[in-house]
């Protein structure tokens, strides 16, 4: 099979015509095969460099990702095999990648952990989670989400915290702390720390108390009055909270 001729497209990649056939060829596989130099090559031998060259591309497909933003292992190989390279050129990748240092899930924890801390108002359980799911080996995890320390837990906690009562100025002590509670442990905190935290928190629903009950008097005092508009409106009271006599 006669090579015909070479053209640069752009790259790495180069455009060769093979017994006037195309094929796109990176510049690596040519270099090694050493095809510049060659003016004829079998029909195995162009199996073999189709095959090759495969691998260089599911490798700079890979690559692509990588310098976009930091991937896993796994977030690299459920690439791959989205696009439809074969399970031996993603083993020849992911080899390549992690001997290359492109690829390092230990590096990438603990990155993902800094950002987190400094970027984000959740907490260690959601970002262990987080780190697992994305397929980083449990042991790895643990060990480095020991920099997120319970002084910066309680931190965001406090900050959390603080805001929520505040926003939530119209309701009562304990829909208020049930809320924090649900809440704080969605966003991956611990709750041992966010009891603690709430502990330290005054959380006065007098001032919430007496506008529901202000509201809800103007609303009932139409239709009842004595103590049936009194039973009338602590009975709604307590079903929001409210657990005043």
């Amino acid at each position: 099979m006669k090579i015909e001729k070479y053209k640069f497209i752009k790259n790495g990649k180069y455009e060769v015509i093979i017994d006037s056939d195309k094929y796109i060829i990176y510049e690596d596989v040519i270099v090694k095969n050493n095809l510049l130099v060659k003016k004829e090559i079998t029909k195995e031998q162009l199996k073999e460099l189709v095959s090759e060259n495969s691998f260089y591309d599911a490798y700079y497909a890979s690559l692509k990702q990588i310098k976009n933003k930091l991937r896993t292992k796994k977030e690299i190989i459920d690439f791959l095999k989205k696009n439809g390279y074969s399970s031996k050129n993603i083993n020849f990748v992911i080899e390549r990648l992690e001997k290359e240092k492109y690829i390092n899930d230990d590096i990438y924890s603990k990155s993902y952990i800094h950002d987190c801390i400094h970027l984000k108002m959740i907490g260690p359980l959601k970002i262990k989670n987080d780190l697992i799911n994305k397929g980083i080996d449990k042991s790895i995890v643990l060990k480095n989400i020991n920099v997120y320390t319970k002084d910066i837990e309680k931190e965001k906690l406090n900050k959390l915290i603080k805001k929520t009562v505040t926003s939530n100025s119209n309701k009562s002590s304990y829909f208020l702390k049930n809320k924090i509670v649900y809440d704080m442990t969605n966003k991956g905190f611990t709750k041992r720390y966010i009891l603690d935290v709430l502990d330290s928190i005054e959380i006065n629903d007098e001032e919430a108390y007496q506008k529901e009950y202000d509201k809800l008097y103007k609303k009932y005092s139409s239709k009842y009055s004595g103590n049936e508009l009194e039973y009338k409106i602590k009975q709604k009271l307590y079903s929001k909270g409210f657990k005043k006599d």
